[in-house]
């Protein structure tokens, strides 16, 4: 079976430099490259004027190269139909000489599900998120676009920018709700995305299908392990935007230490500089004052030894679908606080696997963290049940059976 993916990145192992920047599509294709019955051909945007068709270890990675003028840069600041116009040639040349039995689509916020427009030959989106509720969870409570213009004290060229990223949102948005009607395959993995699939599409097909996860935490042999009092040890990853809900965070944290509560709350990943201005201006409180260590970038052997060291995991999203950073931390036995937004209610099961919270109550969440801290014995079990439940959920067997079942549906239909 010839299977064409179109992935939002370059691959890893076509760049063999060691970044990673979208682990999950490494993840599955690191599952499937050695499967017989699949012949994998991968394709993504590069703007390497060299870059060449390469086959390693039986895949053939197919480079799309684009080139950007001036004019299309700049309009491209404002447009997601610029690159739109760019990449879907492209696709189409790609579909047409390699002539796949199935395509499949990383994610649906990107212009590549567009391609199911131009071919009779199946296409399955993998759902990642979904710019739709995304948008309609835009602000945190009492904040809005006014929030910004203040907070970067009316900077004419802070502002200009932030116009242009409005009106490419508002594209991007267009263009997603354009690719839900035209794709009639969606694979998932929550009852997120299957509520959203249901909902947005008429006539379309789900196909269940877990996410895979980085070899790094389904290797590790490194495990959480209950603490014996002390400092309470938090930890957070991949909090960048306000979706993330970083200014719940922020407010977790000031009630935990209202409370006299002796914890730190580190943060995996990056937080941009602007928003953490904008959340501290807003909230009159500082991240640092509240013993929230911004960390930056980690690597996945750093990440494992903080969960190993930590109390907890906390996540304060207002929407989700169903994020890997709760993946990996279950996988290494951490015990989970999180919000109940998304797909979570998926991942974690409240009261067995981790205590899920509403969004946007830094109260709840802050004594959920206080009570948790606790109960060492419901930590324990929380650890255990949460482990078992990640290893059977990210099974890199179960998942390819899952995803060969999907192709061959398809390729029935």
């Amino acid at each position: 079976m010839k299977v064409l993916w179109f992935e939002i990145s370059t691959p890893s192992r076509y760049k063999d430099d060691g970044r990673v920047v979208c682990g999950w599509q490494d993840a599955l294709e690191h599952i499937v490259k050695d499967c017989r019955e699949i012949e994998l051909y991968i394709a993504f945007e590069t703007e390497e004027p060299d870059a060449k068709v390469k086959v390693i270890d039986g895949v053939t990675y197919i480079p799309m190269i684009t080139h950007y003028s001036f004019a299309e840069r700049k309009l491209s600041n404002w447009t997601w139909k610029v690159n739109e116009d760019k990449v879907i040639p492209l696709g189409r040349k790609v579909i047409e000489e390699y002539q796949p039995d199935i395509i499949h689509v990383f994610g649906n916020e990107w212009p590549f599900g567009l391609l199911a427009q131009y071919t009779d030959i199946p296409l399955v989106i993998h759902i990642q998120g979904s710019i739709i509720p995304y948008n309609n969870a835009l602000y945190p409570p009492k904040y809005n676009g006014y929030t910004f213009v203040r907070a970067a004290g009316w900077n004419l060229r802070k502002d200009w920018h932030r116009l242009n990223g409005y009106y490419k949102d508002k594209s991007r948005l267009e263009m997603e709700e354009r690719t839900w009607k035209c794709v009639k395959h969606y694979m998932g993995r929550t009852s997120w995305d299957k509520a959203l699939v249901n909902t947005l599409t008429k006539g379309s097909t789900y196909h269940h299908v877990e996410e895979a996860l980085r070899p790094t935490f389904l290797e590790n042999t490194k495990l959480w392990s209950c603490p014996n009092g002390g400092k309470l040890r938090l930890l957070s990853t991949g909090c960048s935007s306000f979706w993330k809900g970083i200014d719940v965070m922020l407010k977790t944290a000031h009630a935990l230490k209202e409370a006299g509560v002796d914890f730190e709350w580190n943060v995996a990943g990056g937080l941009s500089s602007e928003l953490k201005e904008i959340v501290e201006k807003k909230e009159g409180l500082r991240y640092a004052d509240n013993n929230i260590n911004i960390l930056g970038f980690c690597t996945p052997e750093q990440l494992i030894d903080m969960m190993c060291n930590s109390t907890m995991y906390v996540h304060t999203a207002y929407i989700e679908n169903s994020p890997n950073s709760i993946c990996e931390a279950q996988l290494v036995g951490m015990p989970i606080v999180s919000t109940m937004v998304g797909g979570i209610s998926t991942l974690v099961c409240n009261g067995e696997e981790g205590d899920l919270l509403p969004a946007n109550d830094p109260w709840q969440i802050a004594n959920a963290i206080i009570e948790l801290s606790k109960d060492n014995e419901r930590m324990m079990r929380y650890s255990k049940n949460s482990r078992q439940h990640a290893l059977e959920r990210h099974n890199p067997e179960n998942i390819m059976n899952q995803l060969l079942k999907c192709y061959k549906d398809l390729v029935k239909q």
